[in-house]
């Protein structure tokens, strides 16, 4: 740390001191949260002395009036998605995302909305959705960007071809500025409802001396202005001049504080322009073989009035093929192309717009651009390609190693009419340079390039390079008369070739409107005006090539010195040791949606940084690597990070790079078991199967007991169970007595003879420990089911999966479970046989954590043949279907997150739906996971994540049946809602059966 890096350490401690106690929001300096404040989605980092979470206006005003005194730097922050390091920095960073996240007002008969900066995109577009309204700029990380990020970087997305830039769509801003006062600028109407709404405020002789100093400055240096900024829609480099009015009406600020990156003023409310949704929409899926071909087809596909025109290049869909999104690609994409096009038009009919998509696809068809012309209307199939093109950044970075595709020459943008000639020019700069792959999507419909070129940036080599490459692409960019800076900002990566594009004058106008606006330079500094070193402040500490044993040239191997591999019970080779798992994080922060999908269950109840996947991602990052901040596994930190961590495993495939944290964390506590020893609570969750069976042998006295205000008090004071919610109840009879003294009756429920479906083989039903001591019901249902379908069932004497010795990093006990397991299975395995369970989480267990665990062929052998029961049964739908009434029930399906995260729910759907009228519940997770929801200090967090989305579902399910395949899950909708749910095969066998439903429970 230099000396001036130290003294801005000491005056933002300094700061921070004096805040604590004097505002309402939160002020954090303990090394965890400055870790995870330390990067964003760029390739930079650079450590904060602390955070500040304001709670109001007043807050962030305390805020940069203490930063002004001390002369500490101050860094507004929203989601942390930005791809050019405008939200990191030295001194306090400012997350208005978690407190600041009001929609104030939303007036559908004006189509106007005001919101506070920490209004995420998408929730307030969800909002107005039942208007028919939205706001229109729709970025890739519509599911987590906050409006004040989206205005600090003056955002876009695919549709600004149509509907234009975040400035566009903001009627009036209110803003802090660096003396702590607060001024308002927009069109006359939308002030007065900020008036109205927020109250008046005093005057700002700060903020009337900036908007005098910017009338001067615009005039000033008019021709300049006209003569160096780029003519094209998507710029957004240095400061706005252009977009200034001074012909006697008042001065637009608002205008210029757009895409300011926070460094003239902190946004704390926004009106915006609503504009209403599209009636229809469809798609043009132009494929072509030749990348520069589907470019030089752009300008055509103009000539229809398109609201969108995106690139999507091979590299994103070799990608997507290995993804979550593989079954899309595949489904939407014909042969293997270069590169697409996918061209969108809006309409106001069906008929009318089919029609122009048509036209679309002929067009091309007859001037021989590209080999395919696919139209989608479907919505589902739509989806899929904006989901696909929205995964692009994510797709990329999934890739393990440390040559990655960096964003740093990712903004460009030109005219769209030279794009394919920029396109080609830049080909041979990289060429030229040794950059042997690169990837490229684009919103082609504006000239914007998202190009992506494969480097290691822990190599001094590649760093230099991508400077060079840096340095060639702006110039050719001026020379092609476009912009450098298209969307994403200048922030550390791009401002230090701002002088370039604009001239020196223009750069001198720059520093005078930041004096203006921040006199003392406490803003964003660093940032459009004295900028940064580009290949300053990197995450990585970049080594010369001959430390890891390479030429210049040679591939990244990874170095040893740098980043040691640890020794690990589970597999990490793919990625070379838990670092490099965690590194894969890439920051572009998809585990901070809230609206959809599970990832990240605790996020989505606390709106906190550290309960993201990436915030721990980060902090294992950090503690691994050499970054003085965090030290290693040990860490107390570490145990704070980890904390709400439920193990849902969503992150395994929602996380666009694959961050499987569940794994990390079992892998962790391993370690953490291993050095400061196992809790009791560990101990006895990993010891319920041995528990449960002792228990199983007088289960009428043991439930006495364990449901009896004594113990659930004793369990919660010398354990940490919750007394509030009661451990589950043991079953009367387990399943294996059930079977036993079945076979002893001469065999199976309904013979083997019946005519009615075809022989379906032999079949092996795990029976895991939760359905065997506590529900039955559910084995005795998967039983009925299986010989209904002409299966004969085998029954083994497995022991436990290992479940929850894995969540407890019981590792070496999880793998002797496994190995036992394995060896009762394997045969069957071998010869073919299908290895079914009802029980989510221990089923999966085979497919996931044995082959790391035991690393041998028959662990894999039992991975392929290991699968949910609904997998086994979805293959069988219309066998199903043919012994099932006519009378459907109505059934509302929770998936558990395990299920999700791998074999999905697609299965389960196509079971249910073969006997009965099912609808999924698009409902996150239900916050058990396993004893998680057991847990004192997690109990009100487990019961926040279920009603986020889960609860509100099944009580509103209005008389339709819950369907529930995993025990943890019912368990906890049963607590916290009127309703009981049962597991799906209950629903088919109650469907298929000539007996009613087994009753061996102990019913409350």
């Amino acid at each position: 740390m230099s000396d001036a890096v130290k003294a801005i350490f000491q005056r933002s401690v300094d700061a921070l001191n004096e805040l604590s106690g004097r505002i309402r929001g939160d002020v954090r300096a303990d090394r965890l949260s400055r870790a995870l404040y330390s990067t964003d989605a760029s390739i930079y980092q650079m450590t904060p002395a602390g955070v500040v979470l304001p709670r109001s206006v007043e807050d962030v005003c305390e805020t940069l009036r203490a930063g002004a005194r001390h002369g500490a730097p101050i860094t507004a922050r929203g989601a942390g998605t930005g791809l050019a390091g405008g939200a990191v920095n030295v001194g306090i960073q400012l997350d208005c995302s978690r407190y600041l996240n009001r929609i104030v007002a939303m007036d559908a008969a004006r189509r106007m909305a005001i919101v506070e900066p920490g209004v995420v995109l998408d929730e307030l577009n969800a909002a107005l959705a039942p208007m028919g309204l939205h706001v229109a700029p729709d970025v890739a990380t519509s599911s987590r960007a906050t409006l004040g990020g989206m205005i600090a970087n003056n955002s876009c997305g695919a549709h600004s071809v149509l509907v234009g830039r975040t400035v566009d769509h903001v009627l009036a801003l209110e803003a802090v500025l660096s003396d702590g006062s607060v001024a308002r600028w927009g069109e006359a109407a939308a002030l007065a409802e900020l008036e109205r709404t927020r109250g008046p405020i005093p005057p700002s002789r700060l903020a009337d001396d900036a908007e005098r100093s910017l009338s001067g400055i615009a005039n000033e240096f008019a021709s300049e202005i006209a003569a160096r900024y780029p003519k094209v829609m998507r710029r957004n480099g240095g400061y706005a001049l252009d977009r200034l009015r001074t012909d006697g009406e008042r001065v637009n600020v608002e205008t210029i504080l757009c895409g300011s990156e926070g460094t003239l003023a902190v946004v704390t409310a926004a009106v915006l322009k609503l504009t209403p949704l599209p009636a229809c929409r469809g798609l043009v899926v132009a494929h072509f073989s030749d990348l520069l071909d589907s470019l030089a087809a752009t300008p055509v596909c103009l000539e229809h009035g398109p609201a969108a025109v995106e690139l999507i290049d091979k590299l994103i869909l070799d990608a997507a093929r290995e993804s979550r999104h593989g079954a899309a690609r595949d489904r939407l994409i014909e042969g293997d192309p270069r590169g697409i096009l996918v061209i969108e038009l809006y309409d106001e009919s069906v008929e009318r717009l089919n029609e122009r998509l048509q036209g679309v696809a002929g067009d091309l068809r007859r001037r021989g651009m590209g080999y395919a012309w696919p139209v989608v209307i479907d919505a589902a199939h739509q989806a899929g390609v904006w989901n696909l093109r929205k995964a692009g950044l994510g797709l990329l970075m999934s890739r393990p190693g440390e040559r990655q595709p960096y964003d740093f020459v990712d903004d460009c943008a030109v005219d769209p009419a030279r794009l394919r000639d920029f396109i080609a020019r830049f080909m041979v700069v990289l060429r030229e340079e040794g950059v042997e792959e690169c990837s490229y999507y684009a919103h082609a419909s504006v000239g914007c390039l998202h190009v992506k070129p494969v480097l290691n940036l822990r190599r001094l080599s590649d760093v230099r390079r991508m400077v060079r490459v840096a340095d060639r692409i702006s110039a050719l960019t001026l020379e092609f008369g476009g912009a450098f800076t298209g969307e994403h900002g200048d922030g550390l990566v791009r401002s230090c070739w701002l002088e370039r594009m604009f001239g020196p004058a223009l750069v001198g106008a720059f520093a005078r409107v930041k004096a203006a606006f921040d006199p003392g330079n406490i803003l964003n500094p660093g940032k459009i005006v004295s900028p940064l070193g580009m290949a300053d402040n990197l995450r990585w500490r970049p080594v010369e090539d001959e430390a890891s044993g390479e030429g210049a040239d040679g591939p990244a191997r990874g170095h040893v010195a740098h980043r040691p591999v640890e020794l690990t019970v589970l597999d990490f080779s793919a990625h070379g040791g838990m670092a490099g798992l965690a590194e894969m994080c890439s920051g572009v922060g998809q585990c901070r949606s809230r609206l959809v999908g599970t990832m990240c269950p605790s996020y989505m109840a606390t709106g906190d940084e550290r309960d993201t996947t990436r915030g721990r991602a980060n902090a294992l990052r950090l503690a691994l690597g050499d970054h003085g901040l965090l030290h290693g596994l040990d860490d107390p930190a570490l145990d704070e990070v980890m904390d709400l961590c439920l193990s849902c495993k969503a992150c395994k495939t929602e996380c666009p790079t694959g961050v499987d944290m569940a794994k990390l964390k079992a892998e962790w506590l391993r370690r953490r078991n291993e050095h400061v020893g196992v809790p009791w609570r560990s101990r006895a969750v990993a010891a319920m199967p041995s528990l449960s069976k002792w228990m199983s042998v007088a289960p009428g006295f043991a439930n006495a007991v364990m449901q009896s205000r004594l113990t659930r008090a004793a369990m919660e004071r010398f354990i940490g169970f919750d007394r509030r919610i009661a451990p589950p109840r043991l079953a009367k009879q387990t399943f294996r007595a059930w079977w036993r003294r079945r076979a002893g009756r001469g065999g199976p429920w309904r013979g083997e003879s019946d005519a009615r479906v075809a022989d379906g083989g032999e079949v092996v039903y795990f029976v895991d420990t939760w359905t065997n001591y506590y529900a039955p019901q559910v084995g005795v249902a998967a039983v009925r089911v299986l010989e209904a379908l002409g299966c004969r069932v085998r029954v083994v004497d497995n022991v436990c999966c290992g479940r929850p010795a894995i969540s407890k990093g019981l590792l070496h006990e999880a793998s002797q479970l496994a190995e036992r397991n394995i060896a009762l299975l394997a045969p069957f395995a071998e010869l073919g046989v299908p290895i079914v369970g009802t029980e989510p989480s221990c089923i999966l267990t085979f497919g996931d954590e044995a082959p790391q665990l035991l690393r041998s062929s028959a662990a894999r052998q039992v991975a392929r043949h290991a699968m949910m029961i609904e997998s086994f049964l979805s293959r069988r739908s219309d066998a199903l279907r043919r012994l099932a009434p006519a009378e459907r029930p109505r059934i509302l399906y929770h998936a558990h997150c395990h299920q999700k995260a791998m074999p999905g729910s697609t299965a389960a759907m196509a079971a249910l739906g073969a006997v009965c009228d099912a609808a999924e519940i698009p409902s996150g997770c239900c916050g058990m996971a396993g004893s998680f929801g057991h847990e004192v200090e997690h109990y009100d967090v487990a019961r926040a994540i279920g009603e986020q989305r889960l609860f509100p579902a099944v009580r509103g399910s209005d008389g339709a049946r819950v369907a529930v395949s995993g025990f943890s899950c019912r368990e906890q909708i049963a607590h916290h809602t009127d309703r009981r749910p049962v597991h799906l095969i209950e629903i088919i066998a109650e469907q298929i059966a000539d007996q009613p439903p087994c009753d061996i429970v102990a019913r409350k």
